[in-house]
């Protein structure tokens, strides 16, 4: 889920929920409370788990 973004994976799960409310919301629930924390996975630096580089202090490659 790090690798494509929670952002991206609860919008997905929503979807689900849309079609099936029988769904349990828990997932949900967390995947928001991750999303308020700015943690969205390999893109922020951080999700589920945090030991990526962060994007914005990543320095570019020197050619």
């Amino acid at each position: 889920m790090d690798s494509v973004g929670l952002d991206v994976v609860l919008d997905i799960e929503e979807h689900y929920a849309a079609e099936n409310p029988n769904l349990p919301e828990g997932p949900r629930i967390l995947l928001r409370m991750y999303i308020a924390d700015g943690k969205l996975g390999v893109k922020s630096g951080a999700g589920f788990y945090d030991d990526y580089t962060d994007p914005k202090t990543a320095e570019t490659p020197k050619p």
